[in-house]
């Protein structure tokens, strides 16, 4: 009876460690079907999405997408939203979607924004430097993003602040970075964010930990504990 409990408790313990490595996994590591997307869209996995790059600044939209033959699906873009608080601390999230958003602060429930009717926008202001996580939800869907918040201050933020905007910079940018496996943060305390590159990176440079250590040191706008591991991309064929 013990050992098949015991059996039992390894084998949630792999799904568990199977889940968590796939969350942290880029898009870019599965095989997706090519689609063409309209406008001031782009691809994201199986599905478009409105570009960031055709959005104002501190501008978070708020919008449907089609979802195959099943309707439509909650999206937000950008996913993670990178201000500086001494230029302009004003957000505003704008709803092109067909229901009735609001948007509720994830982290301290100290903040929300009620009712942005279809078509409507609403803005806050955030005077403080560091990492927020919001819930957008329309109707019955909800959407997670990120807002980093940089300003003069952001080096006294605890490490483990520090870890989580960092990592959200990186992870929102999986398409620019090939080498890029997974990005953590939330380790033991002071450890700062974790990035692991794809393993064959060590046969193309002398000193690839070094190398990486450096190129993500200039990428991540402020001081953070970085460390480099080495890993095997999770590669999963979808639709082709």
């Amino acid at each position: 009876m013990r050992t098949m409990i015991l059996m039992i408790m390894i084998a949630a313990a792999v799904a568990i460690a199977a889940v968590i490595l796939l969350s942290t996994s880029a898009d870019h590591e599965f095989q997706y079907r090519q689609i063409s997307c309209s406008g001031d869209f782009i691809q994201h996995g199986n599905g478009c999405i409105s570009d960031p790059k055709s959005i104002e600044p501190n501008t978070i939209m708020i919008y449907h997408v089609p979802e195959n033959s099943a309707g439509t699906r909650l999206a937000i873009s950008p996913q993670t939203l990178v201000i500086d608080v001494e230029e302009n601390n004003t957000i505003t999230w704008i709803n092109q979607g067909i229901f009735t958003a609001k948007v509720t602060d994830r982290e301290s429930g100290l903040w929300g924004i009620d009712e942005i009717e279809p078509s409507a926008k609403k803005s806050i202001q955030l005077n403080s430097t560091g990492f927020y996580s919001f819930l957008v939800v329309a109707d019955v869907e909800g959407e997670v993003g990120r807002i980093v918040a940089l300003g003069k201050n952001v080096d006294s933020l605890s490490v483990g602040n520090r870890a989580k905007m960092a990592q959200a910079i990186i992870s929102d940018n999986f398409r620019e970075y090939p080498e890029l496996v997974g990005v953590g943060s939330g380790g033991a305390p002071g450890t700062g964010v974790s990035i692991t590159i794809n393993e064959k990176e060590l046969e193309l440079h002398e000193d690839a930990k070094s190398y990486y250590h450096e190129k993500y040191r200039k990428i991540i706008p402020f001081e953070v504990p970085i460390t480099i591991e080495f890993g095997e991309p999770i590669r999963l064929d979808w639709e082709k």
